[in-house]
């Protein structure tokens, strides 16, 4: 691995953490400014396009009422393309449930595969151009993050299958 290697690794590490704290301490203001601005959050029922539709989600969240949750995000494999472009895939924990601090445990709602295409912008910072949630194990505790339809894929937009 090369110094340019792990100064993007680190990078992109940082982009990750900022947006799960984003998520757990902030109700999701700002993640949105984490995305290209055409970018993707999606699952598989659903998508938000576009950093209105993101931030429009996290604000329909925050609506709900009190929401306390924290994202353990980990295990990064990454795939660097080039100076500019990366891919990673990594392992999410959410533990949430509605409410104030502190609650009871419980067990997570999901154990989740986080599928992500990273683009160093013009700026110099590192955005998501895409986020593709895919759960391996769910709990009793429901997701609130709303989505909207799930559309068929652009023309630059990469099929699941090549994920």
């Amino acid at each position: 691995m090369t110094d340019d290697d792990l100064r993007i690794r680190a990078e992109i590490e940082a982009l990750c953490a900022e947006f799960w704290y984003r998520v757990d301490h902030q109700n999701g203001e700002g993640v949105a400014d984490l995305f290209t601005e055409d970018g993707v959050y999606s699952v598989a029922t659903g998508r938000n396009a576009g950093r209105a539709a993101i931030a429009e989600s996290y604000l329909k969240r925050a609506a709900r009422g009190a929401r306390l949750s924290r994202h353990s995000h980990s295990n990064l494999r990454l795939m660097i393309e080039s100076p500019s472009r990366a891919r990673g895939v990594s392992m999410l924990t959410l533990w949430a449930r509605d409410g104030e601090a502190p609650l009871k445990v419980t067990l997570p709602v999901s154990v989740t595969d986080v599928q992500d295409e990273y683009v160093k912008e013009a700026d110099g910072q590192w955005r998501i151009r895409h986020r593709h949630l895919v759960q391996a194990f769910v709990g009793d505790e429901p997701g609130v993050l709303p989505f909207g339809p799930h559309t068929p894929l652009g023309p630059n937009e990469p099929d699941k299958g090549e994920r």
